[in-house]
């Protein structure tokens, strides 16, 4: 990113010719301090090798922004060079597995660019937000990466980036891609693979308009949402779709976006499960061959266990109401409810549900189902009923207008329910991280209400 907001390559703004009206010697020279300190670390996240001396050089960089704010504490211009700084040296810290670190420069940076003033302040936050997803994944703290994730998409749909063509059509293709990733890591698989789809007929659409893709731009087609929708796709034994997105990514690949041994692999192994295995074993050859051992790495990855979806723990709880005489719900009315929610194509929270205080009541349906999953002992199910409910509640919260008083009341008692199941569930699954992140949003939801 850019010291000025440039974000991957793109919407790069103006410099300007000052930071604040008053200006001076001592001033100007912090400022060219500042900047040629923040360039020298850009220079040096070239290489992997110098990370950290990347981030001495962005140290160096926010001392100066420092100074320079002691005097202009609200002046947009330092808040958007802050902005700019704190995602560089977020990247770095996440080169370095520095999840905590990385994310409290994620926060800060979303923070610095809401106080930025610039027209493109959402979107630049947004980039933030998507980044700052995938590292609290990283960190198992799945509630939190999928509120991001959330916000991040939500805010270039707010944009009109979902349409093509558009200018912002190639960052909605890398938001997609990398919410893609934290879905299959701690979301939705479901989700997972609308997002992958999405990202990669952005991807296509771009191919068709310039011709092509750039390094960067292939890179994430390939390792992100490629990657994603062709284990995806083979779970679900659509091997025809599955070997569709193996191709782009082997080719992708064979032009230096992405591993090529385990493109090869991936592509070798789905057609030897997709029954061609004639065709198979040249590719399973050719991929041993660039990269020994990428075969039996590929066939462990596909051997993984994948999360129940909402709607296949809808499903559990649907059979467990049909198989008790003292149901506390009616198996067609969580039926119905999992086919409002799940059966239509959808990236994250806000897009399962588009009431406001209507959906209390079905908040507390989905609660009562993940109590009685959790109570027959189906831990990843209640986990994923109580965690979706969450999350949806969230994003209404978020979303509601000014005029929706009846909202945050509404949704109060079956939103702590919710919460209150899935710290059970991560306590039965012995998930640490996750009780962690449960406590943690609970403490905002109780911050959230109590504005009501």
């Amino acid at each position: 990113m850019g010291f000025f907001g440039r974000r991957d390559k793109r919407n790069a703004a103006p410099e300007p010719d000052t930071i604040a009206q008053a200006t001076g010697p001592d001033r100007e020279l912090l400022k060219r301090r500042a900047r040629e300190a923040y360039e020298e670390g850009v220079g040096h996240q070239v290489l992997p090798s110098r990370a950290r001396a990347a981030l001495d050089a962005f140290d160096r960089s926010a001392a100066r922004l420092d100074d320079l704010s002691a005097t202009a504490p609200d002046d947009p211009e330092l808040w958007r060079m802050r902005g700019a700084l704190l995602y560089s040296r977020a990247s770095t810290q996440l080169a370095l597995d520095r999840h905590e670190a990385a994310t409290a420069d994620l926060t800060a940076c979303v923070e610095a660019y809401g106080r930025s003033g610039l027209p493109e302040a959402a979107l630049l936050a947004a980039d933030a937000l998507i980044r700052r997803a995938r590292a609290y994944g990283e960190a198992g703290r799945p509630m939190a990466a999928l509120a991001d994730v959330d916000r991040a998409i939500g805010a270039y749909v707010q944009a009109g980036a979902y349409a093509s063509p558009h200018p912002l059509l190639p960052d909605f293709a890398r938001v997609l891609a990398l919410a893609a990733t934290v879905h299959l890591k701690v979301g939705d698989v479901d989700q997972a693979l609308a997002c992958a789809r999405q990202s990669l007929a952005r991807y296509q659409d771009l191919t068709r308009q310039r011709g092509g893709l750039d390094r960067e731009e292939a890179g994430y087609m390939a390792d992100a949402a490629g990657d994603t929708a062709s284990r995806l796709e083979a779970a679900r034994g659509n091997w025809e779709a599955a070997l569709a997105v193996n191709q782009v990514v082997r080719e992708a690949a064979e032009a230096g976006a992405g591993a090529l041994g385990r493109a090869l692999a991936r592509e070798g192994l789905h057609l030897r499960l997709a029954g061609r295995t004639r065709q198979a074993e040249p590719v399973l050859a050719r991929a041993e061959e660039v990269a020994p051992g990428s075969v039996a790495r590929e066939e462990e990855l596909a051997a993984l266990p994948l999360p129940p979806s909402l709607a296949q723990a809808l499903t559990a709880g649907e059979s467990l109401l049909r198989e008790r005489k003292d149901a506390p719900l009616r198996p067609d009315g969580v039926a119905r409810l999992r086919k409002e929610l799940t059966e239509h194509e959808s990236y994250s929270a806000s897009v399962r549900v588009r009431g406001g205080s209507a959906f209390a009541p079905e908040a507390a349906a989905l609660t009562t189902v993940a109590d009685l999953l959790l109570r027959e002992g189906h831990v990843p199910e209640a986990w994923r009923v109580a965690l979706e409910t969450h999350l949806i509640c969230d994003s209404l919260a978020r979303r509601a207008p000014d005029g929706d008083e009846d909202l945050l009341p509404a949704l109060a008692g079956p939103w702590h329910d919710a919460l209150a199941v899935a710290s059970r569930a991560a306590l039965a699954a012995g998930r640490g991280s996750f009780v962690e992140d449960v406590t943690a949003a609970s403490e905002t939801v109780r911050a959230t209400l109590a504005k009501a």
